[in-house]
């Protein structure tokens, strides 16, 4: 299997229906109330499609919160905005999406998260091009972390090489869908043809 990947839109994935078909309902049950629940939903409803597995069951939380359970594949739940994505691999993976968007401050965000080497190469680019360069920092930081099984917290310490974004050993892409960039990173090189294998828009 190596990798699969799937983006969805978190209304159509968090709808009644398709949740009691691909949510066990003890899984349902443990979902957060409030703002967070239909977000919560359609990660675990495109996990379900993606990894073909119908009922769900519930989760298991690893270190730092990472969900996983034994009967499915490795993999990463990441949202932004109204999208969710999946991505599924032999191996640990990690997944970032962001709606490319307007970010203020985003250079003193860069300055406090990238290392010095990164954060020059930003800050002298032609600026109508930096925040694109700033998501695409950003989601592979965030990618990469993931991947290890940490937070977002240990993103300064990550300390990740301008060529590659990612550490000795690791593989990391970036893909553009539907305005949203998504960065995967794992531990085998991703194909050159690589995308998502299920897109529910």
């Amino acid at each position: 299997m190596d990798y699969r990947l799937a983006f969805g839109d978190v209304a159509r994935l968090s709808d009644d229906a398709l949740v009691k078909c691909w949510l066990s309902p003890e899984l349902v049950a443990a979902a957060p109330a409030g703002n967070r629940r239909p977000v919560w939903l359609a990660g675990r409803v495109l996990l379900a499609m993606l990894a073909e597995k119908k009922a769900l069951p519930l989760l298991e939380t690893g270190p730092n919160g990472k969900p996983q359970h034994p009967e499915l594949p490795h993999f990463n739940i990441s949202n932004s905005a109204t999208s969710v994505a999946v991505l599924l691999g032999d191996n640990a993976v990690g997944c970032d999406i962001e709606l490319l968007r307007p970010r203020k401050r985003y250079l003193a965000v860069a300055q406090h998260s990238f290392t010095p080497e990164l954060y020059r190469w930003l800050e002298n680019l032609p600026t109508d091009i930096q925040l694109p360069a700033f998501w695409k920092l950003w989601t592979a930081h965030e990618a990469v972390v993931k991947q290890q099984g940490g937070t977002v917290w240990q993103i300064p310490a990550l300390n990740l090489p301008l060529e590659t974004l990612c550490p000795p050993g690791r593989h990391l892409i970036h893909l553009c869908v539907h305005n949203t960039l998504i960065a995967c990173c794992g531990e085998v090189s991703f194909p050159d043809d690589f995308s998502p294998t299920l897109i529910i828009a």
